[in-house]
């Protein structure tokens, strides 16, 4: 039996409790995050209101559950679409080589040239400031690294002796792609697409903090934490829970990107 890492197990948990938050949140909350008290206004934490109320006085732990699940469906969606997206575009780019590969290439470059978060800006100015801007925005920022790294996988794959064997038996170019070459991609991908996952939440709670994610009165961590800001001498809870928590997520992604790394790359599993 296979020893589960420290690494895996912490990231395991900590992914596992915000996913159970997030599922929490589409069903139950503590109070009304939308509902407004003006005599609650700035509570501290006590029992009650387990981490205090904002300056309107809506219950921060019922809106973190809320936001949770904001930033769980966009990083999801988010991940999802760069990943079929650049799996695409890096399957045909490294099958089809000669001036397909060139031009693919030379496109994919020039966007990789672009920061991640400038890109998504630019991109936001188009699709607007909202849940589905900022996921179409996000995914064609991310598609680029997906389609690069699916590539080189392509290329270091294609010629080896079963894939080869595949072409000799008639196999067509397709059918060669499809069944031996991109389960063979698979691994990268994961590990890739589990880093994704964390950049994407990182990325709209930026935005969301700059006010261009996620418009308010809907709670999100980033919008949160931003709310926060000018209370944050009177009511330090306003930003340090939102900060929590995305710091917690992000160093669960990490931990559990490296546990799949660990275990899915034969070249780090000869370094046990």
């Amino acid at each position: 039996m296979k020893k589960v890492s420290l690494n895996a197990l912490i990231g395991g948990i900590l992914i596992a409790l915000l996913l159970a938050t997030a599922a929490l949140g589409l069903v139950w909350t503590p109070f009304d995050p939308m509902q407004l008290s003006f005599t609650a206004r700035l509570a501290a934490p006590d029992a009650s209101h387990l981490l205090g109320t904002d300056e309107f006085g809506r219950d921060v732990l019922s809106r973190l559950m809320v936001g949770a699940r904001a930033s769980v469906w966009i990083g999801l969606l988010t991940v999802g679409f760069a990943t079929v997206c650049g799996t695409l575009i890096g399957l045909v780019s490294g099958c089809a080589r000669g001036w397909v590969d060139g031009v693919i290439m030379a496109v994919n470059n020039a966007l990789l040239a672009f920061p991640g978060i400038l890109l998504a800006l630019g991109l936001l100015a188009v699709f607007g400031a909202n849940q589905y801007g900022i996921i179409f925005a996000l995914g064609i920022a991310y598609t680029p690294s997906m389609a690069r790294v699916v590539r080189g996988a392509v290329l270091s794959l294609r010629e080896r002796e079963f894939i080869e064997a595949s072409r000799v038996m008639g196999n067509g170019e397709l059918y060669t792609m499809a069944r031996h070459i991109l389960p063979n991609c698979l691994a990268p991908i994961t590990v890739l697409a589990t880093s994704m996952f964390g950049w994407a939440i990182l990325s709209e709670s930026a935005l969301s903090f700059l006010g261009l994610g996620v418009p308010p009165p809907a709670p999100t961590w980033g919008n949160m934490l931003a709310a926060g800001r000018p209370f944050i001498e009177q009511a330090v809870w306003l930003g340090l829970f939102p900060g929590l928590c995305i710091a917690l997520t992000l160093l669960g992604i990490n931990l559990l990107g490296d546990a799949l790394r660990d275990r899915l790359d034969p070249r780090m599993r000869g370094l046990k």
